[in-house]
């Protein structure tokens, strides 16, 4: 049953979209057709006296050849020969008497553009078709010429006319109701297609996406497309809303159960010693640290530092990052090098946060790498990309590591067991983000290597 309602309020919605829309292109398309009418009906018109001009020239010319006889015969030829009298003639002296034509009737100087048949008399009968004649005056010498064309010939074109477009009228405004309809019963469709999407959404189900055809260039699927992308971006964020919460429920139950140990110890015991506070205090500040970088992350995601974007030198921001790492590469007995781009690496973006992912990622070098390593650090400025690479020959990191080690707390097998919180690299990823561009790990035989590329 609610269906049924729906489908009907679907129909309803869908005709008097059709019925506005129609309406207005039936008025339109009124004015088009009385246009083409009017428009004929003057070139009509304006043929018929164009014709008449054109054999009153004719005329003179006989006459100007030929004299009055000539005149005379061609018009009597052209008087006898007029089918039912479409047209008419009368060749008049300078005293008014007529010399010759097929009108009996007397016409005089003053003589009107249109005369109704009824008003002539002619010297055979007239069409029943011809209600009336154009009338045009021309001066041959002393002589007056007078002719007249018959309305039927317009009559008959504005009638074939005049049904053509009237016929023509209905079908495009039957057509296009029926289209109408059609179309605003599809449009209705999809709307209701997104809004159900939407409700779905709005349940708590967001797995639910609008279908249909999404890679049409319209509206509706440029609308569609775009509300599944967001969705799509929903569903990710809260599920690394989710996977962030575990996470830190499972990274931060080993570190605050050895405080409580330690706490449990100290309280236990008659004298805390140095060592035991040493070591509760270092538990706290790793908890505290841990909550600086999740924090420190979502700020970088949610770009709420995008307004101190400037223009900056990478090259002056990775010379300072190695300038202070470089004493803590000598005592690990490590290299770390620098070589910048021979141009200008300008980029817009923030200083110190692109400090801080270079030197998560220069860290994270010296950290996974044993004694005697080398990390070399290198700009590259080519077109409209400028890159960034730290590359080292140390144990490197397994294929299927490559994607999962950009994710919160994770830390491949290497490195589980050794001081840190698994958000180092994670940090990395959500600063070049922020800048519009990408990290990825390069594919190398021995060791690692971090490429970060920007747009210029």
């Amino acid at each position: 049953m609610f269906n049924v309602i729906k489908r009907f309020r679907a129909l309803r919605t869908s005709v008097r979209l059709s019925l506005q829309f129609s309406l207005l292109y039936a008025v339109l398309s009124a004015f088009v057709f009385i246009g083409a009418y009017w428009f004929t009906d003057f070139e009509v018109r304006d043929w018929v006296t164009d014709q008449m001009r054109g054999d009153g020239e004719t005329f003179a010319a006989i006459y100007d050849a030929q004299g009055i006889d000539g005149l005379q015969s061609s018009i009597a030829t052209l008087a006898d020969v007029s089918f039912e009298n479409a047209r008419v003639y009368q060749l008049q002296n300078a005293q008014g008497d007529i010399l010759v034509g097929n009108v009996v009737t007397v016409l005089s100087e003053d003589v009107a553009s249109f005369i109704g048949a009824d008003a002539l008399e002619l010297t055979t009968p007239i069409d029943d078709e011809v209600a009336g004649y154009w009338m045009r005056q021309d001066q041959i010498g002393p002589y007056t010429l007078f002719q007249g064309s018959g309305n039927h010939i317009v009559a008959e074109v504005l009638e074939a006319v005049g049904i053509a477009l009237g016929v023509g009228y209905l079908v495009v405004v039957g057509l296009g109701l029926l289209l109408g309809i059609r179309v605003g019963q599809v449009t209705e469709g999809r709307i209701a297609e997104i809004s159900n999407t939407l409700a779905l959404a709005s349940r708590g189900d967001l797995g639910a996406r609008v279908s249909g055809h999404l890679t049409d260039n319209d509206d509706f699927s440029r609308i569609s497309n775009g509300i599944n992308k967001a969705l799509d971006q929903l569903k990710r964020l809260l599920e690394s809303q989710e996977q962030i919460s575990n996470d830190i429920a499972h990274d931060l139950r080993t570190p605050l159960q050895r405080l409580r140990q330690r706490l449990e110890l100290m309280r236990d015991g008659d004298v805390a010693s140095a060592e035991d506070i040493d070591g509760a205090l270092q538990q706290v500040e790793g908890i505290i640290a841990t909550f600086n970088a999740l924090l420190r992350i979502a700020q970088i995601e949610a770009q709420d530092r995008r307004a101190k974007f400037d223009t900056v030198n990478l090259n002056d921001v990775i010379a300072n990052v190695v300038d202070i790492f470089g004493p803590a590469a000598e005592d690990s007995s490590q290299t770390l090098t620098f070589t910048p781009s021979v141009l200008p690496a300008k980029i817009s973006g923030d200083p110190n946060m692109l400090t801080q992912l270079f030197a998560n990622l220069v860290e994270n070098a010296l950290f996974h790498c044993p004694s005697g390593a080398s990390i070399t650090v290198t700009t590259q400025v080519k077109n409209d990309t400028i890159s960034a690479s730290v590359t080292d020959n140390g144990p490197g990191i397994l294929p299927n590591d490559r994607e999962r080690v950009f994710e919160r707390f994770v830390r491949t097998d290497s490195s589980r067991g050794s001081p840190g919180n698994g958000l180092g690299l994670t940090l990395a990823k959500a600063i070049a983000e922020m800048h519009g561009a990408s990290i990825v790990i390069e594919d190398r035989e021995i060791g690692t290597a971090f490429l970060v590329a920007f747009q210029a």
